[in-house]
Parts: structure tokens; C-alpha cells; sequence
């Protein structure tokens, strides 16, 4: 089972975070998948907004899952949610204990899972 893993482009600042979530997905038996860690390697690549959200909608369709941390509020992470729902795939929501979330989330979600420390 493939996870697409989706996670904020913060130029790099945030890669041990990424790596230790896909670490994490990799360690209970899963393949993860990380667009940035995996197509963008960490870097800008893409110049054109909707070849971007094509790519990113392509590699959620190859997908089994999508997991997204809503501790802090996303916008392209929620975009990428948007559409593993419209494409029927499961979305596993993870967050820090406390989060609130909106009931949208709530409802695309298959599995809400709070943690204290990732």
C-alpha cells in the first residue's frame, strides 16, 4: 500500500520532519511516498502552478492514501486532501494533541490520529 505523505514546502527548513514522518510510514510496512522529498527533492521545480497541482494530482491517483498533519493550518496540503477525496482514495489526518479541526477535515477523513510528539 502506497501513502502519498503531504507535507509544506518550507525551502528544506522542515526536511528531518518530512524524513522522520516517511520514516515512520516506512517502518509500519507501508511505501511512502513524499512529493516533495521524491519529485521536488527539496527544491522549487516547478515554475508553472498547474503543471504542479497536475503533477501533485497525478502522484495522489498512484496513491492507495493520502496522510496530512493539520496542526498547522494547511492550503496546498488541503488542496492535495481535496483531491485525494474526489478520488475516493482513504485520507488518514494526524495531529498534534489539542488541534482543533474543522468538520470538513472531519469528514474526509477515514482515521484521525492525535499524537503528542512525531
Amino acid at each position: 500500500m502506497k501513502i502519498f505523505i503531504t507535507a509544506s514546502y518550507k525551502e528544506g527548513k522542515n526536511k528531518n520532519e518530512i524524513e522522520h514522518l516517511c520514516s515512520l510510514v516506512n517502518k509500519s510496512g507501508f511505501k511512502d511516498f513524499c512529493f516533495i522529498r521524491d519529485i521536488e527533492n527539496y527544491q522549487k521545480i516547478f515554475d508553472n502552478p498547474k503543471e504542479l497541482m497536475e503533477k501533485a494530482k497525478s502522484e495522489i491517483a498512484k496513491s492507495d492514501v493520502l496522510l496530512i498533519d493539520m496542526t498547522h493550518k494547511p492550503t496546498g496540503r488541503a488542496i492535495e486532501a481535496g483531491i485525494a477525496f474526489a478520488q475516493n482514495k482513504k485520507i488518514i489526518t494526524i495531529m498534534k494533541k489539542g488541534t482543533k479541526i474543522k468538520d470538513t477535515t472531519k469528514g474526509i477523513s477515514d482515521a484521525i490520529i492525535e499524537y503528542n510528539k512525531l
